[in-house]
């Protein structure tokens, strides 16, 4: 059953930017992306989100599947995390849209509070992240800016815990 669920996630993912693919190019033609919305800066064609997106489903779904198979997470728990990460993303994606360029500066240092007290460089968080901010910033930009994000989280919910367990006075 789990790999049906991973394969049918991926599949619809595909599908999804592939017909979003599709209007983009019959409706003025498929936006690219400069990092950090210079022009300078390289930019990357929404075009690659057709193998991006579905190929970081294919690896996220299967990252949580193993984890709940190995009892470290459940269902439920990546599902939320998953929405939760979508909704921070849309929140995100929709400001920075409508020129609100505030709201994502103040979810950015939000990030370290929230990495403190929730796992945000799991694969649920990272997919739910990525998913919201695909329609607006294509498939690489957000896996990219999701990633480093996932990484600075990671140090930022595990150190602290790290160094709790090495220096804990044992009594």
């Amino acid at each position: 059953m789990t790999d049906r669920l991973r394969l049918w996630f991926t599949a619809s993912v595909a599908l999804v930017t592939c017909a979003l693919l599709t209007w983009q190019q019959l409706h003025g033609g498929v936006p690219a992306h400069s990092f950090l919305s210079r022009d300078d800066m390289p930019s990357i064609s929404n075009w690659w989100g057709a193998l991006s997106l579905p190929l970081f489903t294919w690896f996220a779904v299967g990252n949580t599947q193993r984890r709940v198979a190995l009892g470290r997470s459940s269902n439920r728990s990546a599902v939320m995390a998953a929405i939760g990460a979508a909704a921070f993303g849309t929140v995100l994606a929709v400001s920075y849209s409508l020129g609100y360029s505030e709201v994502p500066r103040l979810q950015v240092r939000l990030l370290p509070l929230l990495a403190l007290a929730l796992p945000i460089y799991r694969a649920e968080y990272l997919l739910g992240f990525v998913l919201a901010l695909s329609y607006t910033f294509g498939g690489v930009l957000p896996i990219v800016i999701g990633s480093i994000f996932a990484l600075g989280g990671s140090v930022v919910h595990l150190a602290p815990r790290w160094l709790l367990r090495r220096f804990r006075v044992k009594h």
